[in-house]
């Protein structure tokens, strides 16, 4: 996958309140208030505008135009985002965050993160949620809404329950009951009363979500993992290997997952040897362990983070999840 923190205006448009940016990304600020501050501060104060296509004959030089389709143009850089049908909708970077301005602004959430990735194709801002979650005394679990848009055409405007591990940074982000990993769609409502009802309504979703998501955490901590049952389900979520390579790169990976079973972060008071540990081996595995390709460290970070949150890392910590969920009964 071709993914990348925006730079195209010179810095990576990343930010993170408190606490060093993710993957070392970003800079560290104390508070966005306001979703305004926070498109400020992750570089996301620009816009997209609607081209006409034209196609140039490079032999003759004649041009035919396209009626029924534009290009979404990001004003600033000029690049184009993608092309869409001409009745496609933006969701300015403004429009998209304000969502969040009541949420926020009642201290039911808290901007956190926000940035953009592929040059501006995919927008992100994360809001953490003030609650927690412990599956034992030393393993806290934070609960965020992960707010992601798209000027490229591929997805609509959504939200999505995440949390973090905080022992490790080891993310999960949460499936919603018929609407899957893609999340919950956010119409354009234009009337600040509209939006503000939407709002906390999908909050009220994602809470009913998270709580959900206790339940599943502690029936995976009331599940012990014997070494023939740990031993299938590492196995489970690995395709099978042809060659040689693949052979290679199977082993490799889960001798990862059984050190990562084993190691301090997942042999904390109240945890060791369960479900829940299982996932977390597969988790920071998919987070930190594997490895991405680019030009340089920071490039691979890049690919890294969008892998985490949209791509195949998130794919197999899902498809772990389910299936430690499975063993403890509850799916």
């Amino acid at each position: 996958m071709s993914h990348e923190i925006d730079t195209s205006t010179g810095q990576a448009a990343i930010f993170v309140t408190g606490t060093p940016a993710w993957h070392h990304l970003g800079k560290t600020i104390e508070r966005a208030a306001t979703s305004a501050d926070a498109i400020n501060l992750a570089g996301l104060n620009w816009h997209v505008a609607q081209w006409p296509i034209n196609a140039t004959d490079p032999a003759s030089w004649l041009t035919t135009s396209d009626p029924d389709h534009v290009a979404n143009v990001r004003t600033d850089t000029r690049s184009i985002l993608g092309i869409v049908s001409k009745d496609y909708r933006i969701f300015q970077n403004a429009e998209a965050f304000d969502f969040m301005d009541s949420l926020v602004g009642d201290k039911l959430a808290m901007f956190e993160t926000a940035g953009s990735l592929k040059g501006g194709r995919k927008v992100w801002m994360l809001a953490r949620i003030p609650k927690e979650y412990r599956a034992g005394p030393d393993d806290l679990i934070k609960p965020y809404v992960l707010l992601v848009n798209s000027h490229d055409g591929t997805s609509s405007l959504r939200m999505l329950p995440t949390t973090v591990r905080v022992v490790c940074q080891n993310t999960l982000n949460l499936a919603l009951r018929n609407a899957g990993s893609e999340g919950i769609a956010i119409r354009h409502r234009p009337n600040l009363a509209g939006r503000v009802k939407e709002a906390r309504e999908k909050l009220g979703i994602i809470a009913a979500r998270f709580d959900q998501f206790d339940e599943e955490l502690h029936a995976m901590l009331a599940t012990q993992m014997t070494g023939r049952r740990i031993k299938r389900y590492f196995n489970n979520l690995l395709p099978p290997a042809t060659t040689d390579r693949e052979k290679t790169n199977r082993l490799q990976t889960l001798t990862l997952f059984n050190a990562n079973f084993e190691n301090p972060r997942n042999n904390l008071p109240g945890i060791r040897g369960t479900a829940w540990t299982a996932y977390n081996a597969v988790s920071e595995w998919a987070d930190h362990q594997r490895t991405f390709r680019g030009k340089d460290d920071i490039s691979r970070a890049e690919n890294r983070l969008a892998s985490v949150w949209f791509g195949s890392s998130n794919a197999i910590k899902q498809r772990a999840y389910a299936q430690a969920l499975e063993l403890a009964g509850t799916n």
